[in-house]
C-alpha cells in the first residue's frame, strides 16, 4: 500500500509515524461512540431545562450549538455535577484540582475540551499531537487557566464526564 498516495505526505507528517497515524484512527473508533452519547444526552438535557420540546428542532442542531446555549444560559451547574473532575488527574500540565474551581467553570472547560476532541476526532485529525514543550495540544483557556487533556487520557476524560451523568452510561455498549 502506497499511504503517502492514500493520505498525502502532508497528512502522514503531522505523525511520528505511520502506526500513529493508524492508531488514531483506532483512538477516533473508541472514541466516537461516547462523544455521541454525551452529545444526545447534553441536547436532551439543555432543551429539558429550557423547556424546548421540538425534538426535530432539538436533533438538527450541532454539538457547538449547544455548548453556546450551556453558556449563554449560565445553565452550567443546572445540567451536570462536575465536582468529582480533577484536571490534574489528565495531564501534569493542569494545575487546578478538583476543588480549586466552581462547577461552572468545570462544565464550560470540559465542554470546551469535548468540544474540540469531538471536532478534530470526526475530522480525522491527529489527537496524539503535543505542543512543542510536550504539553497537550487539546487544551482550552477560561480566564487565567489552561486546561489540557494528553492523548493518552482522552478516553479517561470523555468515561469520566460520562459518570457524572450517569454511571452507566460508559458501559453503554460493552
Amino acid at each position: 500500500m502506497n499511504s503517502a498516495e492514500l493520505f498525502s505526505n502532508k497528512r502522514l507528517s503531522n505523525y511520528t509515524s505511520e502506526t500513529e497515524h493508524r492508531d488514531n484512527f483506532l483512538l477516533m473508533q473508541k472514541l466516537a461512540p461516547k462523544l455521541g452519547i454525551l452529545e444526545i444526552v447534553t441536547r436532551n438535557k439543555v432543551a429539558k431545562i429550557l423547556n424546548i420540546d421540538d425534538d426535530t428542532f432539538i436533533s438538527r442542531q450541532t454539538f457547538g450549538y449547544w455548548v453556546k446555549v450551556i453558556d449563554d444560559k449560565k445553565i452550567h451547574n443546572s445540567l451536570v455535577d462536575l465536582k468529582v473532575i480533577d484536571f490534574r488527574k489528565y495531564s501534569k500540565f493542569n494545575i487546578h484540582g478538583k476543588s480549586s474551581m466552581p462547577n461552572f467553570q468545570k462544565v464550560q472547560i470540559c465542554y470546551s475540551l469535548l468540544l474540540t476532541i469531538r471536532n478534530r476526532a470526526f475530522h480525522f485529525e491527529n489527537l496524539y499531537k503535543l505542543n512543542e514543550a510536550k504539553a497537550p495540544r487539546i487544551s482550552t483557556r477560561l480566564n487565567n487557566k489552561i486546561v489540557g487533556i494528553m492523548p493518552d487520557m482522552l478516553e479517561t476524560f470523555i468515561d469520566d464526564v460520562l459518570d457524572c451523568f450517569d454511571e452507566g452510561l460508559k458501559d453503554y455498549f460493552k
